[in-house]
């Protein structure tokens, strides 16, 4: 047998590693920077509203006042500026914490994979809604969890079927070990999960030894305003509360933060500290510098008023174009519209001819591990502007009117 740099790199790559497959997600998305593309794929906030000559002279100032702290290491856990602004913004939803409880993390997703990083073993059991985040779900995957998705109505997450999922993943002998939820304009499907579910969904995992991973980038983007309680309060001992500054601000700083159960800080900070060192000093001091200013709450509600605008846009376009038997929600909030169209369309196949036509979307089948979501996709309103939208909401609908008519056929 020959060798080669291939086999050997092969050969040398972890179990876990070899195992993932690919993320038809970052599929979708290398074909959404394609110039001139309409995308409705990337779940990615609209920044042309930022302030951006304040955030400039803010910068300058940081640099010129603190350079050589802004760009030196920092503190592991985060500067303790950030962390008073995360107490406070937790505090809208029913979280009463410290500053010091807070790790401040690159984004909430390198925190849902110290999360998974600490508490996961090979084969444990974490429930997922269905459908969920595409990725969340790679990094429980990628510490060789197994995914079972729980199904949702219109209230988010159904109680009675988490606890037939717990009973049945017991009754075969494997370990649960804790539920991942989005409660808020939840990514994909755009539900709440209802005040009263989440009171119950948090006793079934109290009363079953799970926990709970709360996820919540998108808490503060309803479209009135309004802001739900979290599950955090609630059970403080089994919950570790995600959140992110990534959809209601700008992705490109990178921070986030988790609140940890008391029990399990430490060992949040210590295996941070071990990945990651320091979130970066100088977007911290930056952000903070941002959130001193009670200007940002206005520029947040402005944000709200126009990604409910293009929310209603993408919905009248869809009302027009769409074939007969499709069906969506409607979301008060967030970033997305989950469309379900009528069996035997299948989105995974014609979503590289709406490439072709200039036009991207998610197909369904990236929000679950089981096969489903063949006859769904998600729709993110809040990048393309209002013609992009009517433009590209045009596209789709002659793409799967036309594959209606062939029987679903691409």
């Amino acid at each position: 047998m020959q060798v080669t740099a291939e086999s050997i790199t092969d050969a040398a790559l972890a179990d876990r590693v070899r195992a993932a497959r690919p993320s038809e997600v970052r599929k979708v998305f290398r074909a959404a920077q394609r110039p001139g593309m309409i995308s409705f794929a990337n779940g990615a906030p609209y920044l042309g509203a930022l302030p951006f000559d304040a955030l400039a002279s803010s910068a300058a100032r940081i640099l010129a006042e603190a350079g050589p702290v802004a760009l030196q290491y920092g503190a592991s856990q985060g500067l303790p500026a950030l962390r008073e602004h995360i107490v406070s913004l937790m505090a809208l939803e029913g979280i009463t914490a410290g500053a010091d409880e807070v790790v401040v993390t690159a984004g909430s997703q390198q925190a849902l994979d110290l999360a998974a990083r600490i508490l996961v073993n090979p084969g444990d059991v974490i429930f997922a809604e269905a459908p969920s985040y595409a990725g969340g779900m790679a990094v429980f995957s990628g510490y060789e969890a197994d995914l079972v998705h729980i199904p949702m109505d219109a209230d988010g997450l159904v109680p009675e079927e988490l606890e037939n999922a717990i009973a049945a993943v017991r009754a075969s002998g494997r370990t649960a070990k804790g539920l991942y939820t989005i409660p808020n304009f939840q990514n994909p499907g755009g539900v709440n999960l209802s005040v009263e579910r989440r009171r119950r969904v948090g006793e079934i995992c109290r009363a079953n030894g799970l926990l709970i991973f709360e996820d919540n980038p998108y808490g503060l983007l309803g479209f009135d305003g309004t802001t739900l309680p979290a599950i955090q309060p609630d059970f403080p001992d089994i919950t570790m509360y995600f959140g992110s500054f990534s959809k209601m601000i700008a992705p490109g700083l990178r921070l986030g933060w988790v609140l940890p159960p008391a029990s399990l800080y430490t060992h949040f900070l210590n295996t941070s500290e071990t990945t990651l060192l320091n979130p970066p000093v100088f977007n911290q001091m930056l952000l903070s510098s941002y959130l001193d200013d009670p200007a940002w709450e206005a520029k947040l509600d402005e944000y709200r008023s126009l990604y409910r605008e293009k929310f209603q846009v993408l919905v009248e376009t869809l009302e027009q174009v769409m074939p007969e038997g499709t069906r969506w929600n409607l979301p008060t909030g967030g970033f997305y519209l989950w469309v379900t169209v009528p069996d035997g369309i299948d989105t995974e196949a014609l979503v590289h001819e709406c490439i072709d036509r200039g036009v991207v979307y998610v197909p369904g089948t990236a929000f679950y591990t089981n096969g489903r979501g063949h006859n769904e996709l998600r729709l993110s309103f809040c990048l393309p502007t209002l013609e992009q939208i009517r433009q590209g909401g045009a596209i789709l609908g002659e793409v799967f009117t036309a594959a209606a008519a062939k029987g679903g056929r691409a």
